[in-house]
């Protein structure tokens, strides 16, 4: 099997099980866990790695925030000899800057670099960062051929379609002369932002454009999701986001070929309390108390918990506490 992209002129007749490399990084299967901020600290990593993906991703870390050694910023550059291969994303609009903090994301041992070019969150787009980059390929051109320049690890660009428009593809070969190792693609506008599906014919543009790896993104949530984007719009891998919160379990029913199916409250709360020590031993009971409230509601939603017990699963004062109101309420 192919260890890259295939090429334009290839079947893409390989699987989801089969390795691939992005630069000299040599990926176990072509299933990478997405990005996502505020959601894929360190505990999300681990377990999307543990349940199988062949790449994790951190939360896009600022670009200024590393030049001017902010500390939250500095924390989130810290990476652990278990969550590895992991790409650690970077935003900003300064190629100098951006150079910088690749360096930086280096030196923390990242084993490849990306730049956010999808995030359409006003504040940062108001900034030039995140998929306000799609208006200018000059500028983004410019700042992958900077952070190429300075670092050996490879270099790669999560794009969205376009800002308003579809550019992708152009912006994509742009990117890849420029030096990219590859190409993640959500096939949305920025300002369609998350509503209407992914347009994977986008991805098919992408893919026929560029001859390094296309990674989709985007509604990706089954086996026909994946036949579709890799056998007809040739993404060379896939990346999984939304579908994975509390869901972690979905990686191995991919790559195995299983329709994904959410598992027993048991073995649920299990998997939940596993998440929980993780996210205790990177940011302290306090700050893990608090940040677990957002997961509640992803781990339990297949088993419908009524208002009430939502409600009382925000005020819980311990894990300890919301893992008994869980398993009360929901047996």
């Amino acid at each position: 099997m192919p260890d890259s992209a295939p090429h334009k002129s290839d079947s893409f007749n390989w699987t989801l099980t089969d390795h691939f490399h992005i630069g000299p990084v040599r990926l176990a299967n072509r299933l990478v866990q997405a990005p996502m901020a505020g959601v894929t600290g360190r505990a999300f990593r681990l377990q999307a790695l543990r349940f199988g993906a062949g790449l994790a991703a951190t939360e896009m870390v600022s670009s200024y925030g590393i030049h001017y050694r902010n500390r939250r910023t500095t924390e989130m550059l810290k990476l652990t000899a278990a969550e590895h291969p992991v790409v650690l994303q970077l935003f900003g609009d300064k190629p100098a800057i951006m150079a910088e903090a690749a360096v930086a994301a280096e030196q923390a041992g990242a084993d490849i670099i990306d730049i956010n070019m999808g995030c359409s969150v006003r504040k940062v787009v108001k900034t030039g960062a995140g998929v306000a980059l799609m208006k200018n390929e000059d500028l983004a051109a410019g700042i992958m051929a900077a952070m190429v320049d300075a670092v050996s690890v490879p270099v790669i660009a999560k794009m969205r379609a376009g800002f308003s428009r579809v550019t992708a593809p152009s912006m994509a070969r742009r990117m890849a002369a420029a030096g990219a190792a590859a190409i993640g693609i959500h096939p949305r506008t920025g300002l369609q932002g998350w509503r209407g599906r992914a347009d994977h014919a986008v991805t098919a543009r992408v893919a026929g454009e560029v001859d390094i790896p296309v990674i989709a993104s985007g509604d990706v949530n089954g086996a026909e999701d994946l036949r579709l984007l890799l056998a007809e719009a040739g993404a060379a891998a896939v990346m999984v986001g939304r579908a994975a919160l509390g869901n972690p379990w979905i990686y191995g029913d991919m790559l195995a070929g299983r329709k994904p199916h959410r598992r027993d409250l048991p073995d649920v709360l299990t998997e939940m309390g596993r998440f929980y020590e993780d996210v205790k031993a990177e940011m302290g009971e306090d700050r893990a108390r608090r940040h677990m409230r957002k997961f509640y509601g992803w781990y339990l939603a297949p088993f419908a918990p009524r208002g009430e017990l939502r409600s009382a699963l925000l005020r819980a004062e311990s894990f300890d506490e919301a893992v008994e109101l869980a398993g009360r309420e929901l047996a």
